[in-house]
């Protein structure tokens, strides 16, 4: 990409974000209903919409609607280690535009590609838009904003900024500016909001440097970031950006721990035998329903989170062991197997749960009577036919499609969590690859 065709992109870029600011400072932008950039700056765009974490994105685009993957000014073996080799790209684009499922999008001025000649097919053929949130302008006026610059600058010189130089001296000149852009935008959001925690974060930058960046990198992804995010419904943590938000005070924590990246990864592994990369993620698009893949995904999140409250302190090798445990766990398909060889299950209690299915009905098989005061009740009943005889009398009864009544049975004392991976597992059993350690 030359120049010329990089300041006009730059240029265009801009007076749409002006338009932007102008609807919000003029009132025409809701916050609670509207979204920036707009729909039409991307393909196919499907809800619920999430912003890439830090891992694998190809493991977590199976798992929303679309998947926001940054498109940072980077040099192209970094870009090949994130997302793909740059011979891949017109695939991916390929991918992009028929599915919807992956958007890409700048979070710097478009200057700043120039030389990048590796990333012009985005450019050319997806027009990504820029999407950094909206300004802190919107918090505080020129003079506010000037004066907390200078003092964060005033902090910076004493330690920090020469620790950020020696931090990342064998990275990219983009790196460190982008790293104290970063630090700067959300000093001033803190500032600017009042936040406690900024106290603590101007006495590190002057006694421990290190502590300071960590903590105001945690501040930028749970603080500021969510704060002026006007286009993802979702945002993916990965566990040591889980673990790194315990550093803040427990307001200013997730209130809700997900873990998209490890499950999805996890997920991958079990649902196709590809590598974890674009043609995982094709096979599970196509061969899943993408309602069912976020309903098991949440359903794993909820299993992890109800069985270990303390799973922030634990390691990725142990998150990966809970998830082999969830996934195959074998709660129903025991209970199944029992209730249909009439294991130690008392006829009487299954007769009792069948007869409360029945909600009174009459008109039983033969003549009997099932619920209500006369004749025989549903627990004599099953009693003296044998479960075999009553599961079959149930089912014929009460029309029961798709599921045995025993499977209902089976789930009616196991978690809903326990249940979901259980009928996804049953649904896709002919497309779900063989377990692996």
């Amino acid at each position: 990409m030359d120049r010329e065709y990089l300041e006009d992109y730059a240029q265009k870029e801009h007076d749409e974000y002006e338009r932007f600011m102008k609807g919000i400072t003029d009132g025409r932008f809701s916050f609670e209903s509207d979204e920036f950039p707009p729909n039409e700056r991307f393909v196919k765009l499907q809800k619920p919409v999430a912003l890439a974490g830090l891992g694998n994105p190809w493991a977590q685009v199976p798992f929303s609607g679309s998947l926001i993957v940054i498109l940072s000014p980077i040099p192209r073996a970094d870009f090949e280690k994130h997302l793909c080799k740059a011979s891949e790209i017109p695939k991916v684009i390929d991918f992009i535009q028929e599915t919807g499922r992956l958007q890409v999008v700048l979070n710097v001025n478009p200057r700043r590609y120039e030389g990048l000649d590796y990333l012009d097919a985005f450019f050319k053929e997806l027009d990504p838009p820029f999407c950094s949130g909206a300004s802190i302008h919107i918090l505080g006026n020129e003079k506010e904003i000037k004066e907390i610059e200078d003092n964060f600058y005033t902090l910076g010189k004493i330690r920090y900024f020469d620790f950020l130089n020696e931090l990342l001296k064998y990275h990219s000149s983009y790196s460190l500016q982008n790293t104290l852009t970063v630090d700067l935008g959300t000093y001033i959001h803190l500032k600017l909001g009042r936040y406690a925690i900024i106290e603590e974060i101007e006495t590190l930058m002057i006694d421990d440097p290190r502590k300071a960046f960590n903590l105001l990198s945690v501040c930028a992804l749970f603080i500021s970031n969510p704060f002026l995010d006007l286009r993802s419904n979702l945002r993916n943590f990965s566990l040591d950006e889980i673990k790194a938000a315990q550093s803040l005070p427990p307001i200013y924590q997730p209130q809700e721990v997900r873990f998209p990246c490890e499950i999805g990864k996890f997920l991958l592994k079990r649902l196709t035998y590809a590598a974890q990369d674009m043609r995982a993620c094709y096979y599970l698009v196509d061969n899943y329903d993408a309602y069912d893949l976020r309903k098991v995904q949440k359903s794993l999140n909820e299993a992890i989170v109800t069985n270990n409250p303390d799973i922030v302190n634990k390691s990725a090798k142990e998150l990966h062991e809970i998830l082999d445990n969830v996934w195959s766990d074998k709660t129903i398909p025991n209970r199944i197997e029992n209730i249909k060889i009439g294991v130690p299950v008392s006829i009487a209690a299954v007769g009792g749960v069948a007869g409360a299915m029945a909600g009174g009905l009459i008109g039983g098989p033969e003549g009997a009577v099932i619920g209500g005061t006369s004749g025989v009740g549903m627990g004599d009943f099953l009693t003296k036919l044998g479960f075999k005889v009553g599961e079959k009398a149930v089912e014929k009864f009460f029309r029961v499609k798709g599921e045995q009544v025993s499977e209902r049975i089976a789930k009616l004392r196991t978690k809903s969590y326990q249940a979901n991976i259980y009928d996804f597992k049953k649904k896709y059993k002919d497309r779900i690859v063989k377990e692996k350690s």
